[in-house]
């Protein structure tokens, strides 16, 4: 199966991603409420300066969504980076789509952005999604208690980060044993 990511475009892709989101795993894994308005999603999707938006295909069909947040703007920040979403459609569960676009977000990352350091959110209980963003060099810095409501309960999150390998070798052994700690 072959999988091509590309960024988005905003009012050709809007109600494929649309779809996306109102999959019940998305609903799950996100902020986002059932039955949104397809409105919200083309807002959503609309250029934004600093915000990296793609899609995954596979046979001309969108199947996932990612965003990267950058700070271009802001001095102290703008090395750093925060993965807001990557989604795939209940269907496409499994099959390489969500690796595909944390590969194509992490290449943005190093190799053409400059960002040395990457984080994101991730509910406590979404163990395939912190397993993934772990084969990516993610730690979690840290939880959130009672971070999110959802279906009628409150669950934690996790933050997790990650630091540029090429920034790793420049400064040593310091990020080895910081994040040999995290674990």
């Amino acid at each position: 199966m072959e999988i091509t990511i590309r960024h988005i475009q905003a009012e050709e892709d809007a109600a494929a991603v649309h779809e996306i989101f109102s999959s019940p795993s998305v609903i799950q894994g996100t902020m986002r409420l059932p039955f949104a308005a397809l409105d919200y999603t083309r807002q959503r999707m609309a250029a934004s300066e600093g915000v990296i938006k793609l899609v995954a295909l596979v046979a001309e069909e969108i199947v996932g969504f990612a965003e990267l947040i950058t700070y271009p703007h802001v001095p102290r920040h703008r090395h750093a980076g925060d993965i807001n979403m990557i989604c795939v459609h209940d269907k496409m569960q499994g099959k390489g789509i969500g690796r595909a676009l944390m590969e194509a977000m992490v290449d943005l990352a190093d190799q053409w952005l400059q960002l040395t350091k990457l984080n994101l959110i991730v509910w406590a209980d979404n163990e395939s999604a912190i397993y993934l963003y772990r084969q990516f060099g993610f730690v979690i810095e840290g939880t959130m208690t009672d971070y999110v409501f959802r279906e009628g309960d409150y669950i934690n999150a996790h933050v997790m980060g990650r630091i540029s390998p090429h920034r790793r070798r420049a400064e040593g052994m310091v990020y080895q044993e910081i994040y040999s700690a995290f674990g």
